[in-house]
């Protein structure tokens, strides 16, 4: 299922999600960064503790807390660098704007997607290290999609 949506987000490049366990974590160069991918061959790598929220927060979108809400935020972040994309701030707005139709993806209701994408762009997204003032509607990273993220914010 990971990998599926992950490759339609990527614009249907393949794209394979593996979620690291412990053992895995062992040899990942990259265990410190709660996910990695490389734009060449769309391979995605997430952390077994983001895995985990991610797979809760599909869940239970409805009370979902921060962790998961960005648990959904780091997978549609490394979709887009699967999809070929290397600047991590436009990676991540790239994403911001495709977080409703990834949710609707893994069945979430649209109320509860609009809700939590409303809140991670509105209060987590500041936080993040790869925020970007350039990353709003009709801003330089604005992609002008037709169900960007923006139509619900």
């Amino acid at each position: 299922m990971l990998s599926r949506n992950a490759s339609i987000l990527a614009d249907n490049k393949p794209a394979s999600v593996h979620c690291n366990t412990a053992f895995d974590a062992i040899f990942d160069n990259d265990v410190n960064v709660a996910g990695h991918a490389n734009p060449e061959t769309g391979e995605i790598v997430m952390q077994y503790t983001w895995c985990a929220k991610l797979i809760d927060y599909i869940a239970h979108p409805q009370s979902a807390d921060d962790r998961e809400i960005w648990a959904m935020s780091v997978f549609i972040h490394e979709a887009m660098h699967a999809r070929g994309e290397y600047n991590e701030a436009k990676t991540e707005c790239q994403a911001i704007q495709r977080r409703i139709r990834a949710e609707r993806m893994f069945g979430i209701p649209e109320i509860f997607a609009r809700k939590n994408t409303n809140y991670y762009f509105n209060v987590l997204y500041s936080k993040h290290p790869y925020f970007s003032v350039d990353c709003a509607k009709g801003k330089a990273f604005d992609e002008r999609l037709r169900d960007s993220s923006w139509r619900f914010n």
